[in-house]
Order: C-alpha cells, then structure tokens, then sequence
C-alpha cells in the first residue's frame, strides 16, 4: 500500500492511524514489535508523476527513495478524496494555479477536447486533475474510489470528463450525495445537509470506476440520487447502511451530449439559438450580438449604494496605484531592471485595505500605466435583481467588460435587454429585463448573458477623426456612435413567412421576454436550458405570436419600471414610539422573514407573508403569490431581503449601506416602498405567467 501526503503535520497523522489499523487488524501475537509503515510520501501527487520530475535524494533521501520505489510499481486500486481548489480566491493572494503539464497534457486531450464549453477552465481542479490521474495510474485494469465534488456529474462544461469516463471504464458506480449550499431558498433545502459539515458547500459524490481490459461492450453506469431534504445525519446513514450489490441503481445511458442526468430534448435544437458567437452560414440566431455581464474582480471598491463612497473608494485605490507605480518606476531606472514584469510581482503591495489586485491590473501595473478618475465613469448598474448600484464603469477597474462596450458605450446612451441564467449553472434558468448594466453573477453566481435591443458602433474616418459625412443616411448622435439594431435580419425574414409581413423586430424582441415566461416552454427544455442557451420555437400562428408578444411587453414594463410601479398595499406597522418622521424609523440593517410554526411538525419555519424590516418596523400582508416569482433561486422578494442590508468587507473594511442610497436620493422609506412595488411586480408577473397556460 503507498499514500501520498503534501501537508507535513497531515502526512504524520496518516502515517499513525495507518500504522495503528494495521496492528488492530493484526493483533498484538502477529505483530510483537512495531512495524513501520514505508509506503508513505511526502509528495505532491501529481508532481512526482510529471515527466522530468526532479527528487530531492540530499535532503530528503529515504523519501526520495519511496517515491522511485512507488513510481516503479503497478498501481490497480486507488482510494481517495481529492482536493478541491481553483487556486487563488484573490489576486491579492498572489498564489496562481500551479501548473503540471504532463498530466493537463492530459486533461486537454481528453475532457478538454471533448467539451463543449468554451471555458474549460474548471476541468483544471484539483479533483478532476486527481480523477486523471488515478485513471492513468491504474493502467488498463483497476479500481478508482473517490469521494469529491460531485459537480462534473450533470455540469455543462463536464461534459468531457463524462464522456471520457464512459470510454476509459467497463462500470462506474455514482452516489450522488448532493449538499450543493450555493444555491438559496428551497432548492438549498432540498439539497440537505452538507456532508462535510461546514467543510464543504458543493455537491459531493461517492466514484467508483471499474477498468477490465476483458470487457466488451459500452460502458455500464450506474447512478444513485440519495433524494431530497436529507439532513447529513440521515445521508450518512444511508451511505453506511448501503452496499455496492445491495444498491438501488439506476442504469445510465448516456445521449450522443454526454448527458447523464437530466439529458437534453433533441427537439430544442432544431429551433434558432437565441445568440451564437460565430454562427453557422445559413443558421438562423434571433440576436446579432450578447454578452457576459460585467466582471470587475473588485466589487467591493467599484459597487456601492452610495455614489460618494464608489467615487472615494475609486479614487483611494487609483492614487495608491499610481504611487506604486511611480516607485517601481524609480526601481527599475535606479537599477537598470529589463524584466519589468519580473520585478513587478515582487514589487505589487498586496494590503487588501489599499487596493483590489487582478489579472488585469498586475499587467498595466508591469506595463508602467497610469491610471486617473474619471467622473463620466460613475453610472448605475443592476447589481442583482431589483438591487441597482453605483458603479465605476471604467476599463481600467473593470477586470473583463465583454461586449457591454458595444451595448452600454457611455452613461449617456440608453438601453434595454434581458440577463438569462449562464449555461452550466446550478440556478434555475431565468430572465430579466432590464436597462441597466448588469454584473456578471447578476444571479448570485456563476454567470448569465446578456441580449440588448440594440448595439453601438462609433463611427470613426480613415485617419481616425469622428466622421459624420461619409454617409448622410446614418444617423450619428453627438457622441460619434450609430445605433444598430440588435434583432438579425434573418430572423425577421423568417418570422414574417412564419406568421405575416406586418411582424417587427420590436415584436420579435419581446416575443422572446414572453417566451421565457412560458411555463410550458420551461417544463419541455428544462434540461436544456440548464445545458445551453435558449433556443426559440418559430411561432406557429399569429394569434400565438402575438399573444407572447403582448406578455413580453407587459413583463418588460414592469419589470425596467419596478420603481415606479403602484405600491401593493401591505400592513406596514409600526411599534409603539416610533415615528415616521425619524429617519431612524426608516432603516434597514439586516431583514429577515417573519416566523411560524410548521403544523405538521411543529418547528419554526419562516413566514413569507411578513417581514422583520428592523426593530421598528414590521411588514405583514404580503400575498402567497409573490412567493412563486422566482428569479434563479430567490424569489424576488427575497433577494430584496438579501441584498438590502449593510455589509462590512472584511479585507477593505469598505462598508456597503443601502441607507446611504436612501439617503442621497433624499427619500427615507426607499427601501419600504421598494417591497411594496417588487410585490406588485411578483403578482402581476404571474398573473401574466399564468395566463399563458
């Protein structure tokens, strides 16, 4: 037996409860005097496999002598959980990925080349890069045991790593243990307890694959869901009361996708695809361009409720920036430094207190760029649903902007689009209209993308002046861009054969809102709407289209007007001594649901017709329908609930208070009003919803 350790203090406590299981099992009569456990390394794994691997044979010789002793042997069973990390959290952490490149060699030309996401960077983990490895090591016959994230299992970008598995394997055994604590409300409660405790916030699931070279045939899988609402005690029951012949298995059979779980709807794809990067010739898509919300890398200095503070901080950040760079700077030209770049990453000051590192910034940093505030930079931007913020719309600060350059070129110019849940996420597809710039992880994680109406282009002479003459039939506005519209000819053209000449592209604009409303449009592909973006039937009839349309249009309105909508007249009360005219009266620190209890069990569960605004102020009254309006995986109130409380960053100190917006808007009971209308927005969106059963 061999084990592999990387922590010293982990590597002695492995090399004890082995040594003390051995002689448990043996018995004291077989094992008289002690024996030693040699089959232990200090090693990382993967690194001792890399092909030119260095040993250290002067310090560490006995270890040196292990490892060439395990590299040397067959190797048929393998027993792990594997590590889970993507590396840094923050660049301030100036801790990359580590790279081995005989084993992502590997990866890349298996589950890599066999995705189909364009971002593969998550099949570099540290638990798919040991599922490699343990696959390799065992050569054409063997077993691997792991229990780790369990995400590849149904995820979009795995889809390699599953096709892979059912090439390299005669059986695989999968336990999903699910406990997937990144998604909210009732689709965290469903997921159950976490199965490591408060060590793990992932889905987690038990591997077993079988490799023999014997056999014949297409891979056999096996899957198991251990089911709904499961606390971690009753999950582990389970699992210890279960075994592998005496399972309840469910047989697998993989579509041509790779699809395990939730398999996709063939159907779906013959429709047009809502957006695609670089279209097939002759395929018709619905928009000419979208684009991934904005990524700053640093939200916590460029968002804020408060436009005084996104300015201060902004500001702060860029004067400590500029003076590191002057002074790196004076580094170089004092000693004659040639490698800038070099030198740069020993040089970056890391106080979190001072400054957000990124990608991005490291490299102008490097590049000696300099970097000033600039007023017109200060927007407004959705941040999460209903929860609009102020943001340093800048690409100095910004660590990717997309194609939102192209959609949102200056404050000045105005537009409006819908944010849809990003392919592979573990949010339940949605959508919302908006005009706001939105944030990447506008859903709370992960990503989405974006489809405005329409797409600026600044029009620029050959010497690269503005040039407003070169052709007097397109309208210029004063900021030297042209406005394009976003909905392809090809779509329209279609539409028209479909359901009559008199159809526009404003129709088919919100045809499409209206569509991803549809219940029955949700139901049929919500495997595929997990798995890809939207792909939208052609109308069969005009009374069809056009009924969409009318629900698409009324959606948008309410939800880019949520703040001007009628209030819904709930029971705001207030206790005794407080008045509405106290601006104390009229914050918010942290909200929480009102409580109740279960009738059927008894315990205390939440109220989701009331809301603990604050020690003052108590919210009742609000409808049962507003609950059902969900956006990914909190209904809309909810994420009121959720955003609008005040956050301390821990590595800033920057403070975040939604007061401040109330505040600078001179409008005290912002927030109460904010319930009030984002509850007419819930029942009324589903009044729509409902009445296109």
């Amino acid at each position: 037996m061999h084990a592999n350790e990387i922590m010293l203090l982990a590597y002695y406590i492995a090399a004890v409860n082995i040594e003390s299981t051995y002689h448990a099992i043996v018995g004291k009569e077989a094992a008289a005097e002690y024996v030693p456990f040699e089959g232990i390394v200090l090693a990382d794994t993967f690194q001792i496999s890399e092909e030119g691997d260095s040993l250290d044979a002067v310090i560490f010789p006995q270890n040196n002598d292990r490892i060439i002793r395990q590299n040397t042997v067959p190797i048929n069973v393998v027993v792990g959980n594997p590590p889970y990390s993507k590396g840094q959290t923050s660049a301030n952490d100036l801790n990359a990925n580590r790279g081995y490149p005989t084993l992502d060699g590997r990866i890349a030309t298996t589950y890599a080349k066999r995705s189909t996401a364009t971002n593969k960077n998550s099949l570099y983990d540290s638990y798919l890069r040991a599922l490699r490895w343990a696959t390799d090591r065992i050569g054409d016959a063997g077993v691997v045991a792991f229990v780790s994230n369990g995400g590849w299992i149904d995820g979009n970008t795995a889809d390699g790593v599953r096709l892979s598995l059912a090439d390299e394997y005669a059986q695989l055994y999968v336990y999903n243990l699910r406990g997937n604590q990144r998604a909210a409300g009732e689709l965290s409660r469903k997921e159950g307890g976490k199965v490591f405790g408060s060590g793990s916030r992932n889905t987690v699931a038990i591997l077993i694959g079988v490799k023999n070279s014997n056999h014949s045939g297409a891979c056999e899988i096996f899957y198991r869901d251990i089911g709904d609402y499961l606390t971690r005690e009753e999950k582990l029951r389970i699992v210890a009361d279960s075994a592998l012949t005496s399972t309840n298995w469910k047989t697998i059979v993989p579509n041509a996708h790779g699809d395990w779980t939730n398999q996709r709807n063939d159907e779906f794809e013959i429709w047009p695809v809502i957006g695609e990067k670089q279209p097939e010739p002759g395929r018709a898509v619905v928009f000419s361009l979208h684009s991934s919300g904005l990524k700053s890398n640093r939200d916590t200095w460029v968002y804020n409720f408060s436009e005084a503070a996104v300015e201060a901080n902004v500001k702060r950040m860029l004067d400590f920036y500029n003076v590191q760079v002057e002074l790196l700077d004076a580094h170089c030209s004092a000693h004659a430094v040639a490698d800038r770049k070099g030198v740069a990453e020993q040089f970056i000051d890391t106080d979190p207190t001072k400054i957000s590192w990124s990608g991005g910034l490291r490299a102008s940093f490097a590049a000696s760029k300099r970097f000033e505030y600039e007023p017109a930079s200060l927007t407004v931007g959705l941040y999460r649903p209903f929860s609009k913020q102020y943001v340093y719309y800048n690409a100095a600060l910004n660590e990717r902007r997309y194609q939102l350059a192209s959609m949102f070129p200056t404050p000045h110019h105005s537009n409006i689009g819908f944010y849809v849940v990003g392919t592979g996420s573990d949010k339940p597809f949605s959508a919302l209209m908006t005009n706001s710039i939105p944030d990447l992880s506008f859903w709370g994680s992960g990503s989405g993308q974006f489809f405005p109406r329409w797409t600026y282009v600044r029009t620029e002479s050959s010497d690269g002046e503005l040039d407003f003459a070169s052709d007097a039939t397109v309208d210029v506005d004063e900021y030297g861009y042209r406005q394009i519209d976003n909905i392809t000819d090809g779509i329209l053209a279609l539409y028209r054969c479909a359901v009559g000449d008199q159809v526009t592209k404003d129709d088919i604009f919100y045809y499409v809102y209206g569509l991803l409303y549809d219940p029955a449009y949700r139901e049929a592909y919500v495997a595929d709407l997990k798995k890809m973006l939207p792909h939208i039937p052609t109308p069969g009839t005009r009374e069809r289209f056009e009924q969409l349309a009318t629900a698409g249009r009324e959606l948008s309105d309410l939800h880019v007007g949520y703040e001007s909508v009628e209030p819904y007249d709930l029971d705001v009360q207030l206790k005794p001594g407080a008045s509405d005219d106290d601006r104390e009266t009229w914050r918010a620190s942290k909200m929480k649901w009102g409580k109740k209890k279960d009738p059927e069990t008894g315990r205390s569960v939440d109220d989701r017709t009331t809301i603990i605004y604050n020690p003052k102020i108590t919210i009742a009254g609000i409808p049962e329908d507003a609950e059902r309006y969900m956006l990914g995986s909190r209904s809309a109130l909810a994420w009121i609930i959720y955003r609008y409380q005040v956050d301390t960053d821990k590595a800033s100190g920057i403070v975040n208070d939604p007061n401040d917006w109330c505040d600078e808007h001179d409008d005290p009971a912002y927030i109460v009003d904010l319930i009030m209308r984002v509850t007419t927005v819930a029942v009324e969106t589903m009044k729509i919803v409902d009445s296109l059963g």
